[in-house]
């Protein structure tokens, strides 16, 4: 939250700050902290989710090569 944000609605001829509370700077801090902390871990486990997906799809791709490899073999030893 920026510093000196006002979370209260404001009305068009006078606002009232009587449910109003000041929050000091430093547990705002630690709360924006603690926000970047938990975005990098859920950034972190995402690259890792990405990462597997490319894996997964190597293997796969070479699998499908090699079983097609496997029918090319099998069609040769039939006409020899």
């Amino acid at each position: 939250m920026k510093q000196g944000q006002v979370e209260v609605p404001q009305l068009p001829v006078a606002t009232d700050y009587k449910d109003a509370i000041l929050v000091q700077r430093k547990v705002i801090e630690e709360q924006n902290k603690e926000i970047v902390k938990r975005g990098d871990a859920k950034v972190d486990k995402m690259e890792k989710i990405s990462e597997f997906k490319t894996f997964l799809r190597k293997v796969r791709y070479q699998k499908k090569k090699l079983d097609l490899e496997i029918l090319d073999f099998e069609e040769r030893a039939k006409d020899v």
